[in-house]
């Protein structure tokens, strides 16, 4: 609880440790177990990632660029003492627990950091990628146990394998308790999420009846990432970080509802997470704006203006700090927004973030209740 409202944070975060696929990984995979290296430019939380003879994490591997991680870093251990304890203990469950209690989170959807960023290649063998999830998952369900009430998890899921994504959807919702499955909104190797080869998943995934959250991930090394362009440029993280989550969001609800996903998979719900909010009244009139002059000779047809799917089976979340949150509450209303404090990550709140929501002027706290709690059990089917 915090200041009389229960707490639903819909995107915390794990910091994994390094010898997670080590123990976790099936055999013969164990061999593609990733490697973190650590140089002394880096922030000890940002290593380059090594599977293999690939190497992820563009932003860790330039010295220009990472040292800027590490000065975040450095700030955010400043800021409360329980970063430096958490660390220290290798970011375990128990001392998860205790960053709830300090921020006033009663209950976190956990989505992995280096879960999600060993899948950021486009050139991971398939298979080997599939393995990398279902060791991760397996991991995190054994995470969650610790204090199964207050922790619950998304699967991760390798879309450079569609049929096992589909599987490990399957095994990750059905034997481990997997609340939602995560999506990848950048492409993979040039493969959009509105591809045809992607209708299987998306089947699958609405006959689970779990939401997929799209979230994207900054160490990555994926050819089409925003914030590649900015990466040997003058303050081209700042440029690449600003641009990167939300813009990625926005193509991916743009595939979603105008590619027409949506409108063949009508149960099928979806959350864009920790890209911001305020992008989304704008792109939703631009969309639809843009469906009224082309839709009608597009290929693939769609029965309503793709504001309209967001209404129907989307949420997004605001940063807890959003100051524009009033104006998209204007616009769209209040039922479809959630919220998170992305707890351990440096350039989250910790531990002021939901004190910060809290306080946001021009936000109702009948509002306030719906995005801390109602909205979020919503979208991930909670009572």
């Amino acid at each position: 609880m915090k200041q009389g409202f229960r707490v639903l944070d819909s995107d915390l975060h794990t910091m994994e440790p390094d010898d997670l696929w080590l123990k976790y990984l099936d055999e013969p995979f164990k061999k593609f177990a990733p490697q973190f290296l650590r140089g002394t430019v880096n922030a000890p939380n940002q290593p380059v990632i090594k599977i293999g003879s690939v190497e992820i994490g563009e932003m860790s591997k330039r010295p220009h660029t990472a040292v800027v991680g590490r000065s975040l870093q450095e700030r955010a251990f400043e800021r409360h003492a329980h970063y430096k304890v958490a660390h220290a203990r290798g970011y375990d469950a128990e001392s998860h627990v205790q960053a709830m209690d300090i921020e006033g989170i009663d209950v976190a959807v956990l989505y992995g950091t280096r879960g999600r960023q060993v899948l950021m290649h486009d050139e991971l063998d398939p298979q080997v990628a599939s393995a990398l999830a279902r060791a991760h998952n397996t991991w995190t369900h054994d995470y969650c146990r610790f204090a199964p009430s207050r922790l619950r998890f998304a699967a991760q899921v390798a879309f450079h394998d569609i049929p096992g994504a589909i599987a490990e959807a399957r095994r990750a919702v059905r034997e481990l308790g997997a609340i939602a499955v995560i999506g990848n909104p950048n492409p993979i190797n040039g493969r959009h999420i509105h591809d045809p080869a992607l209708e299987p998943l998306w089947d699958a995934i609405e006959d689970l009846g779990v939401p997929v959250g799209f979230h994207p991930t900054g160490q990555s090394s994926l050819r089409d990432d925003l914030a590649r362009r900015y990466l040997d440029t003058p303050n081209g993280r700042v440029i690449g970080v600003a641009g990167r989550n939300p813009v990625e969001l926005m193509m991916a609800f743009g595939s979603m509802a105008a590619g027409g996903v949506l409108e063949r998979h009508g149960h099928l719900r979806c959350a864009f997470l920790e890209g911001t909010a305020g992008w989304l009244p704008w792109w939703l009139w631009r969309l639809d704006e843009a469906w009224e002059k082309f839709g009608p000779g597009s290929e693939v047809k769609i029965s309503m203006m793709p504001s309209e799917y967001f209404a129907r089976q989307c949420w997004v979340a605001t940063d807890a700090d959003e100051k524009p949150l009033r104006q998209v509450i204007e616009a769209i209303g209040d039922d479809r927004i959630v919220v998170s404090t992305d707890y351990p990550h440096s350039d989250g709140l910790f531990p002021t973030a939901i004190h910060e929501f809290v306080g946001l002027a021009g936000v109702a706290d009948a509002s306030k209740r719906k995005i801390l709690w109602d909205n979020c059990a919503r979208l991930y089917g909670l009572a």
